[in-house]
């Protein structure tokens, strides 16, 4: 890692509290092996940005301040532009200067990218993640078990799997003893479906993972993060993200033009930097984790 252009972040970020998008999402794809009940942007174009449109967004990314991106899809690990593969575009993000290269992946392929930080999404032991994903969680486990990159797990909470979180963290612990779980919430992109979770469910959740927290369980959020998802009590929507897909490109994300999806936002990880910002403990332990 360049240590004066971090430095610079950290001032820029914290100090100087400059408003420009530090973080980038680039959705690579919307192609996905998996048909997921929460999600409906998945294989609805069949669209993969080329090697040079992915280049082009990571300039322009750089030039505006990002020096943290995160590869999205679809699915990342099905992108591919002739020969060139994920690992491929992660090379080329480190080469262009950024500092922090993170993929978002369902864990159904081998985590073999070179990436700083890989978070995989399991929403639960086998039969819950089934419900959810169609596919048993063993998939991800044992493809995280064979990764020597640095990984983290992503839980989105919902009304089918709220009640399964001190289980599945359990078995983290037995299977996996050196990740943790970032938990988010399902959010409401397409309005209130049967998955999205009523303020009162959401702070029985929340209770629950604080407490498995206290216990020692691997959980990612800090509490200071957790009571923010519940209060609602950070900055958001902020410029200090953009994501970009083949439609466009969005301040803070894709929905940025419905007030209840923000209002609603499970994205937790932006609460975590939020509140990093304002240099709170937990939340800076939090964040640093993926560094």
């Amino acid at each position: 890692m360049n240590t004066i252009e971090f430095l610079r972040l950290c001032v820029d970020f914290a100090i100087l509290r400059r408003e420009k998008p530090f973080v980038l999402g680039l959705a690579i794809t919307d192609i996905c092996n998996l048909a997921c009940r929460h999600c409906k942007v998945a294989n609805q174009q069949h669209v993969m940005m080329s090697y040079g449109e992915v280049r082009a967004h990571l300039e322009s990314g750089w030039r505006r301040g990002a020096r943290v991106v995160y590869f999205e899809g679809g699915e990342p690990y099905l992108w591919h532009d002739g020969r060139q593969r994920l690992d491929e575009l992660v090379v080329l993000a480190r080469d262009l200067g950024y500092l922090g290269v993170h993929v978002y992946t369902n864990g159904t392929h081998p985590i073999s990218a070179p990436a700083d930080f890989t978070w995989v999404s399991i929403d639960g032991p086998d039969d819950t993640n089934f419900a959810l994903r169609g596919v048993a969680a063993e998939v991800a486990l044992a493809n995280l078990a064979a990764c020597r990159n640095r990984c983290g797990i992503v839980f989105t909470v919902n009304t089918v799997n709220q009640r399964v979180i001190e289980p599945f963290l359990r078995l983290v612990r037995t299977r996996l003893p050196k990740l943790r779980v970032m938990f988010f919430f399902h959010t409401p992109y397409y309005g209130m479906d049967e998955l999205f979770l009523s303020p009162e469910q959401r702070a029985e959740v929340i209770r629950t993972i604080v407490s498995c927290k206290k216990a020692g369980l691997p959980v990612m959020n800090s509490k200071a993060g957790l009571e923010a998802m519940l209060t609602g009590r950070y900055p958001h929507p902020t410029g200090l993200y953009r994501v970009v897909d083949s439609s466009g490109d969005y301040r803070c994300c894709r929905a940025i033009d419905q007030p209840g999806v923000c209002r609603h936002c499970g994205y937790s990880s932006c609460a975590e930097i939020m509140l990093a910002r304002d240099l709170r403990p937990g939340p800076i332990r939090s964040v640093w984790h993926t560094w």
